[in-house]
């Protein structure tokens, strides 16, 4: 047992180790899935394609502010399992689901022909129907159906926050492990273990990648990959590895220095006052942001959002999960 915690905390330190060494009512949706675009021309930009069935405006925007037993009795989000990172991942998921559905189908319709996507059998009546299968809105997220931390269960997101929760966790690590090191692993061993349940294993990778540059991450997008970011917050009254971190999935980018976002807790291009009306995957906000490339803790991050919050959020790493027979096309 001792050799056991002796490896396990020689692992979490070389970890650490190798992460510090780096040089580290809505409005149509149509209008706000592929515009506003701030200061720069069309041209510039690369939106994730539309599906009919059933990503109509490019990637999804799941909330994941949809139910009380998602957070503690303080309102702060549970440390397991994790919400954004579950709900960044359902994003990039159900667009890859679409991409491969059949384009004539349509939410309600019964059918189901890819398997990353999946039924999960939330309860009567089916949002739409007549019939339920993977691309109901309320197959994304039921609040009638509680969710049970130590079991997989529920729809969804839900399923995917056990995914992301279940290989690292120790009670404490997520108040001691800086810069959400020991979340992004989990949510990296999630997403692989989710494709291998589906198994579509030798259909995908996934790769994560610390301090990534901002034209990895054009590169990557322009090639129809899914992307998630891994974000720290940088108020400087708090210690950089005391501040709260974030996962939000890339909707867009402008190679000028612009990206899009389909973020879990923000909707700045599309207001809404009901975050489960987003469970309707063509409701979308794909929130824009001007990038910065003077990161204020250039050993973490190369690049970093100085608007997204009073202080910004440096950009730490990213997950990317592509298609193998994507040849990935370098910008």
């Amino acid at each position: 047992m001792k050799n056991k915690i002796c490896i396990i905390g020689i692992m979490c330190m070389l970890l650490l180790a190798s992460f510090a060494a780096l040089p580290v009512t809505s409005s149509d949706p149509e209008i706000f899935s592929k515009n506003h675009v701030k200061n720069d021309t069309e041209e510039n930009w690369y939106y994730l394609p539309s599906y009919p069935n059933y990503a109509p405006n490019g990637l999804p925007d799941f909330d994941e502010h949809q139910q009380d037993s998602w957070f503690t009795e303080d309102g702060i989000e549970e440390g397991w399992p994790l919400f954004c990172g579950a709900a960044a991942l359902a994003n990039v998921f159900w667009w890859f689901d679409s991409k491969h559905a059949d384009q004539n189908g349509s939410p309600g319709d019964g059918n189901d022909t890819y398997p990353l996507v999946q039924d999960y059998n939330a309860p009567e009546p089916p949002n739409p129907g007549p019939y339920s299968d993977d691309h109901n809105f309320n197959n994304v997220n039921d609040n009638r159906t509680p969710f049970r931390r130590f079991r997989r269960n529920g729809e969804f997101i839900e399923q995917i926050a056990w995914y992301a929760s279940r290989f690292l966790f120790f009670p404490l690590w997520w108040k001691l492990h800086p810069f959400k090191l020991m979340d992004t692993i989990n949510v990296y061993l999630g997403a692989w273990r989710w494709l291998m349940d589906a198994n579509l294993q030798k259909n995908y990778t996934v790769q994560l990648i610390f301090k990534p540059n901002f034209s990895t991450i054009n590169t990557f997008v322009r090639n129809n990959c899914g992307v998630i970011l891994v974000i720290i917050h940088c108020d400087p009254n708090i210690p950089i590895w005391k501040n709260w971190g974030h996962y939000t999935a890339v909707a867009g980018i402008n190679s000028n220095g612009q990206i899009a976002l389909s973020d879990s807790i923000r909707d700045e291009m599309n207001p809404s006052l009901d975050p489960a009306e987003h469970n309707n995957a063509s409701i979308v906000s794909h929130d824009i942001w001007a990038v910065n490339f003077t990161s204020p803790y250039p050993l973490l991050s190369s690049w970093w959002l100085p608007d997204y919050t009073n202080y910004g959020v440096i950009v730490v790493a990213t997950i990317i999960i592509s298609e193998r027979e994507q040849k990935i096309r370098h910008i």
